[in-house]
């Protein structure tokens, strides 16, 4: 089962040999190579190799820019792929190494994320504080769940995008308008909003995705002192 869009693998073209390299990992590829796939090739590639988002060189090239050379790392790293690319720290809490959380992807008949040798098995919040970055990226984490804001959704493993917020100068999301409409960072609009062509990622609803830069100086009583 590859999500509630009907997609019959076995009828879709494969893309990893050319996207997937030798140790199972998506590779960073030219936004040209996905320009010339269907929805549906993507979900196959994303879905079989536990990948939400897929990195290309033109995304990485905008996540350069907007660090500027500051300090950063990455939470939800999963692979650590994108991390690798950019040269800074992978974390990720590694939720989905847990054998109830593998059982149940194993259920959906779904392969969990396979996590990358560099990435550092760490909590978001306790990276913040760990590392202290000035720049903070996340691409498809999903936000922590509150009951308060049941409609919201999220995850109870998930991060808390206000904490981290306020322990950064700078919080960079990448995502899907569907799939992220609901983040409760929304609240707060975004310093930089961008839905370019040459984000890909394992959507297959057909809406856009995008990166969002948040600051924490311009959200007034956020920043911590």
């Amino acid at each position: 089962m590859l999500s509630a869009h009907i997609i019959d693998p076995k009828n879709t073209r494969d893309l990893s040999t050319e996207a997937i390299d030798c140790n199972g990992h998506i590779k960073v590829m030219p936004a040209s190579f996905y320009a010339n796939t269907t929805l549906a090739e993507r979900g196959v590639l994303a879905v079989r190799h536990g990948v939400y988002c897929l990195p290309t060189f033109e995304l990485v090239e905008r996540l350069r820019e907007i660090i500027d050379g500051r300090s950063a790392i990455e939470i939800g790293s999963g692979n650590g792929v994108l991390a690798g690319a950019l040269g800074i720290r992978a974390t990720d809490n590694k939720m989905q190494d847990d054998p109830e959380i593998r059982e149940h992807y194993k259920m959906m008949r779904q392969p969990p994320v396979k996590y990358g040798g560099d990435v550092e098995k760490i909590a978001a919040r306790d990276a913040v504080r760990k590392y202290r970055p000035r720049v903070v990226i996340a691409a498809w984490v999903t936000h922590l769940y509150d009951e308060r804001n049941h409609d919201a959704g999220g995850n109870m493993f998930g991060v808390d995008e206000l904490d981290i917020v306020r322990n950064c100068e700078t919080y960079v999301f990448v995502g899907n308008t569907q799939v992220h409409a609901k983040k409760p960072l929304w609240k707060y609009r975004p310093d930089v909003l961008e839905m370019p062509t040459w984000i890909y990622s394992r959507a297959l609803n057909g809406s856009p995705d995008f990166i969002s830069v948040w600051s924490a100086d311009k959200i007034i009583g956020v920043r911590s002192k």
